[in-house]
C-alpha cells in the first residue's frame, strides 16, 4: 500500500511539473496575426501553419466583428518552438536564433498565404515564405503582423475579372448602338448617290473631250463606270445592314447581351469555386424524403 501511495504521488509531481513546464515552453512560443482579405472557408482553428511547406505551428483563433466594409478576417497563429527546434539545424542557421525565434531581419520579410491542401476535402492551411521585400512594422490586436498575399483562387478570380468583361461588353454595345444610331444613313446615302453622278457626269465629259485619243481612253472610262456600279452597290449594302431595323443590328445586340450574362454566370461560378472549392467533386448530393 506504501508502494502504491508513493507511486501515486510521484506520478501526480510528475504530470504536475510535465504540464507546467509545457505550459511555459508554449507561453513562450512567437505568435503573429495574419489579415486575410479573402474568404477563407476551409481554415480552422488548429489547422496547420507551415515555412515553405514544413509545419512549425498552428492556428489559435479568428478575430471577427472589427471591421466589415472589405469582410477581412484577421487570424492569430501560434509558432511552436518545439517543432522549430526540431527541424532547424545548429550553429550558424539564417532563419532562427539558438532559442528557435525568428531572427528580426528574416521576420521582417514573411508573407503568408493561404494554401489548398485537397480539392476533395476543401482544407486550407498557412504557408509562410520569405521575400526579398522588408515589410514595414505592424502591430494588430497586440501581436506582430505579418502581411499576406491573395490565393491561388483570389488571384484567378481576379485575374479573370468576369464581372469587370461583363461591364466593358455592356458598355461596348451601349456606345455602339449609340454611334450607329447617329449615323444619318439616308444623307450618307444621298451624298454617296451625289458624288457617283457627278463623277459619271465627268467621266462622259472627259469622253467626249478626249474619245480622239483612242479607245484605251475610253476602255477606261468604261472600267471607271463599272467600277462605280459597284461602289453605288456597296453602298446600297451597308445602308440596308446598318439600319435600325435590320438584322445586323438585332443580332449584335442580343449576341451582346447573351456575352453579357454567360460572363455574369461564370463570375458567378468562379466566386463559388472561390469560397467552396470541394463543392466542385462533391455535387449537389441527394434530396432528403
Amino acid at each position: 500500500m506504501g508502494i502504491f501511495c508513493f507511486g501515486a504521488i510521484v506520478l501526480i509531481i510528475g504530470f504536475i511539473v510535465f504540464t507546467g513546464g509545457f505550459s511555459s515552453f508554449r507561453g513562450a512560443n512567437e505568435r503573429f496575426v495574419m489579415v486575410f482579405h479573402e474568404n477563407v472557408y476551409g481554415l480552422h482553428e488548429g489547422g496547420k501553419v507551415t515555412l515553405n511547406g514544413v509545419r512549425i505551428g498552428r492556428v489559435e483563433r479568428f478575430f471577427l466583428g472589427d471591421a466589415t466594409e472589405d469582410g477581412p478576417v484577421p487570424v492569430l497563429v501560434e509558432i511552436n518552438r518545439k517543432l522549430v527546434r526540431r527541424h532547424m539545424v545548429e550553429g550558424g542557421n539564417d532563419l532562427f536564433d539558438d532559442e528557435g525565434f525568428f531572427k528580426p531581419e528574416v521576420l521582417s520579410r514573411l508573407q503568408a498565404k493561404l494554401i489548398q491542401e485537397s480539392f476533395v476535402t476543401g482544407i486550407l492551411y498557412i504557408n509562410l515564405t520569405n521575400s526579398n521585400e522588408v515589410n514595414e512594422k505592424k502591430e494588430l490586436y497586440g501581436f506582430r503582423e505579418i502581411p499576406t498575399n491573395a490565393s491561388i483562387f483570389a488571384e484567378l478570380s481576379e485575374s479573370i475579372n468576369l464581372e469587370k468583361l461583363s461591364k466593358q461588353i455592356s458598355d461596348l454595345m451601349v456606345t455602339a448602338t449609340q454611334k450607329l444610331n447617329d449615323i444619318d444613313l439616308n444623307e450618307l446615302s444621298l451624298d454617296f448617290s451625289k458624288t457617283n453622278n457627278e463623277f459619271q457626269l465627268f467621266l462622259n465629259q472627259m469622253s467626249k473631250a478626249y474619245s480622239p485619243l483612242g479607245p484605251k481612253l475610253s476602255d477606261s472610262v468604261d472600267e471607271g463606270k463599272i467600277a462605280i456600279g459597284k461602289i453605288t452597290q456597296l453602298a446600297t449594302s451597308l445602308n440596308t445592314m446598318l439600319d435600325p431595323s435590320s438584322e445586323l443590328r438585332f443580332g449584335f445586340t442580343s449576341t451582346m447581351r447573351d456575352i453579357s450574362a454567360m460572363s455574369k454566370s461564370l463570375k458567378s461560378l468562379a466566386d463559388l469555386l472561390e469560397r467552396n472549392p470541394q463543392a466542385f467533386l462533391r455535387g449537389k448530393g441527394e434530396t432528403s424524403e
